[in-house]
């Protein structure tokens, strides 16, 4: 969607914020970069007032921050980031997915396994963006499975700073078909029902980043 067919639509700060939250994740815009609300008034042909609403929308995702006198930026993130978010990840995901194997029927093997071919598509066009996006929707899915309302929620507020670390981890892999086969092999212990599998699947997948962010640091 390009962005005149966006701002045919209401609200315009609020689709604003999102075309701004996809150049985030795509890394259009970069991340402690400052955004100028001139700029984007210009480039959105809005009033700032517009442009405020957008990034206050942002601020409260914590996608940017507002410094005084300074202006806003979009927010850092860090190394300590990326590790605190393995480890909450680990918390909800491992717990979610197992409760989600009694729930897991024909038809929602049908659509994850949807989203499984469209990763492998993806993948050979090194499509990136793409896959982090297929990511979020395939864990995203099971999680709403789970069957425990409060571990969904939690996970619902925090799937933008989610999808924000995913924006990193093409760093760390060597190739995004390693990535698309990461998913598969989790959506085949999904199929088989095994609860200890899918506890080592769902744990190598996450875990994978955590070993390579250390051994990045223990090398630096």
């Amino acid at each position: 969607m390009n962005e005149d067919n966006i701002l045919l639509r209401k609200p315009l700060g609020e689709l604003i914020a999102e075309q701004l939250k996809q150049d985030i994740f795509n890394q259009k815009i970069e991340f402690g970069e400052r955004l100028i609300e001139a700029d984007l008034a210009e480039r959105f042909d809005v009033s700032r007032s517009t442009i405020r609403e957008a990034l206050k929308i942002l601020e409260q995702e914590e996608l940017v921050t507002s410094k005084a006198r300074k202006g806003t930026f979009v927010s850092e993130f860090t190394e300590k980031d990326l590790d605190e978010m393995t480890e909450l990840r680990l918390i909800l995901e491992v717990n979610a997915f197992i409760r989600a194997l009694k729930n897991l029927e024909e038809n929602h093997y049908r659509d994850l396994q949807a989203i499984i071919d469209e990763m492998k598509i993806q993948a050979e066009k090194k499509n990136w963006n793409a896959l982090f996006d297929l990511d979020m929707q395939f864990h995203q899915y099971v999680v709403r499975i789970c069957g425990n309302s409060r571990i969904v929620k939690i996970y619902e507020a925090i799937s933008i700073q989610i999808r924000v670390y995913l924006a990193h981890l093409d760093q760390y892999y060597t190739n995004p078909v390693s990535f698309y086969k990461e998913h598969k092999e989790l959506f085949d212990a999904l199929v088989l029902k095994d609860k200890q599998l899918v506890k080592k699947q769902v744990e190598n997948h996450i875990n994978y980043v955590e070993e390579k962010l250390l051994r990045k640091i223990a090398d630096e």
